[in-house]
């Protein structure tokens, strides 16, 4: 459960100066150059969050199918 909240943690929390600089550049000089180098840093910056929550998601992933796959209780009776 820990992990799926941090992945998703991961993912969805802006990181605002990640591209901070780019937008300002944007900001004050709007321009397609500096736009498209706004969005390379944006992309980039997903693209980094994304191979962090991956590790993260894969572990969530194994620890739950061995959770659902380990012999549990006997049900009673029998």
């Amino acid at each position: 459960m820990f992990a799926i909240a941090l992945v998703a943690l991961i993912l969805m929390v802006p990181t605002l100066d990640y591209a901070r600089r780019e937008h300002l550049r944007w900001y004050l000089h709007p321009s397609p150059e500096t736009l498209s180098a706004f969005q390379s840093k944006q992309r980039e910056e997903f693209l980094v969050r994304l191979g962090v929550a991956t590790p993260i998601a894969v572990a969530a992933l194994a620890l739950a199918i061995f959770l659902i796959r380990s012999p549990g209780r006997k049900p009673e009776g029998n």
